[in-house]
């Protein structure tokens, strides 16, 4: 699995978490939406290399 997949997936399964977490009125939804964050971030960062 590759970084992007990788990120995708993670973006994938925050907006699922997300949606089952206001569907059930618990604290899931942030944590859904924390891990949506983090795949974004990685997918903006996985094109750049340091000292290029």
């Amino acid at each position: 699995m590759g970084v992007k997949t990788f990120a995708w997936v993670l973006v994938a399964l925050g907006l699922a978490t997300a949606l089952y977490g206001w569907q059930a009125w618990n604290p899931a939804a942030f944590v859904g939406m924390a891990l949506a964050a983090v795949g974004v971030v990685v997918l903006a960062t996985s094109g750049r290399r340091p000292g290029g």
